[in-house]
């Protein structure tokens, strides 16, 4: 499935890469060939002005070597003509003039083709509309610009030959797409790579969805599995008091509580997944709250032989839900209770400074090794993978989508044997 994915993600890749760079191409070849039209146009139309003028009488006549153009037969092409009152040497350009029947009268002096092709290129313009245009003949393209004569009737048509900038052109565009195709295979590598980057978070997602699932599974069949062994002994002793049947009504009690707090847990971390409000918050007193909330829980502690001492700075106020914070000392209480043995100590302390508040929880319990660190606050993970000391593995993730949500930071150390402490720091 991932595969095909990743194929999919590099295709749709390239294929947005090609469709740009082919309007790329073709807005490239599209605006430097209307600079050219538009260039030429500007030429000729100060051309034609200038022979209505008559500035001009002929175009200067061009080196034959020019093009593979012959000079005409009655001038050397040691001494080309250039009469006085003409442009420079323009290779490229020729004019003709013709009467009320369409014939040409005049042909400047650098006109390179024969007699019927002049005729037909002529008569191939005259025919045109547009006073502007390009017109191939013989695998050539020129440009003309025609205009009537002032002083009779007749037109002007001025020539431009095109086929140094078609070649221009066509080389542009054969540079581009030679480089467009190298461009295309970079792409193609570049996209597989990115789409190998992209599915690597995905493929991890997919991965703890698979292991969420078999988690939930896991937790919901053990007291699932529970219940149903203690109901059929009860079943089976239908004689039996309530008083003879309380050993195994009072299991799955215990384990009905247990389904209970895991469901609350997902639904909790469901409704943060689907960014539903999990919080209302309210300016509170955060040390009250700690108090009452460790006052309750204070019999755990001892019933286990567990020494819990405070250190509670007064007067903290803080925005936020009351709930969850008592619902995050709640966590950690059960973490260490479950994890420190008789004889330990369990260290909270809330202070405040001028940026932050500080709460911390320690224990004196077995430590946490390293390699663990920084997955405890996964969902469903326990270092523990026998889960014999209870818990469902949501705890801590949940602890931590708290601070964060409060817009504070966790962090844990640990050292085998020594205990662990969590320290939580929350902007004022």
């Amino acid at each position: 499935m991932f595969h095909k994915l990743r194929l999919q993600l590099a295709i749709i890749n390239l294929i947005i890469i090609a469709a740009l760079f082919l309007i790329l191409t073709v807005g490239t070849y599209l605006f430097a060939e209307n600079q050219m039209r538009n260039r030429a146009f500007g030429m000729g139309i100060n051309f034609i002005s200038d022979i209505q003028a008559g500035l001009i009488n002929d175009m200067p006549d061009r080196d034959p070597r020019d093009q593979g153009r012959h000079p005409p037969h009655d001038e050397s092409p040691q001494s080309p003509r250039q009469p006085l009152g003409q442009p420079p040497e323009h290779p490229l350009v020729f004019f003709v003039k013709t009467g009320a029947d369409n014939q040409i009268f005049f042909t400047s002096s650098t006109q390179p083709l024969d007699s019927a092709s002049l005729s037909t290129l002529v008569q191939e313009s005259l025919r045109q509309k547009e006073t502007t245009g390009t017109i191939s003949l013989q695998e050539s393209y020129y440009y003309y610009v025609k205009t009537p004569l002032q002083d009779q009737s007749g037109m002007i048509v001025l020539f431009r030959n095109f086929d140094h900038e078609k070649n221009l052109l066509h080389s542009l565009i054969t540079a581009l797409i030679i480089v467009g195709i190298l461009c295309l295979l970079l792409s193609l590598v570049a996209s597989l790579y990115m789409a190998n980057r992209a599915m690597i978070p995905i493929s991890n997602a997919w991965e703890q969805q698979k292991d969420f699932l078999a988690d939930v599974s896991h937790e919901l069949r053990t007291p699932l599995t529970v219940m149903q062994t203690n109901l059929e002994i009860v079943l089976d002793n239908p004689d039996g008091t309530i008083a003879n049947q309380s050993k195994w009504l009072h299991n799955i009690k215990e384990e009905t509580d247990s389904m209970a707090k895991l469901i609350t847990s997902l639904l909790f971390l469901a409704r943060a997944d689907s960014q539903q409000p999990l919080l209302e918050k309210k300016l509170f007193s955060l040390n009250q709250t700690i108090l009452r909330s460790t006052e309750a829980l204070a019999p755990l502690a001892a019933a286990k032989g567990i020494t819990l001492e405070l250190s509670i700075a007064p007067e903290i106020q803080f925005h936020g839900d009351e709930g969850s914070m008592k619902q995050l000392v709640s966590i950690f209480f059960d973490n260490s209770i479950r994890h420190t043995p008789s004889g330990g100590k369990i260290f909270i302390s809330l202070s405040q400074s001028k940026k932050e508040i500080l709460f911390t929880f320690t224990d004196t319990g077995e430590g946490i090794e390293n390699i663990h660190l920084e997955k405890i606050f996964d969902r469903f993970y326990q270092v523990d993978k026998s889960r014999f000391k209870g818990g469902t593995g949501l705890g801590l993730s949940i602890a931590k989508l708290i601070v964060e949500t409060h817009g504070g930071s966790i962090k844990v150390s640990s050292q085998l044997t020594l205990g662990t402490k969590f320290c939580i720091k929350f902007p004022i």
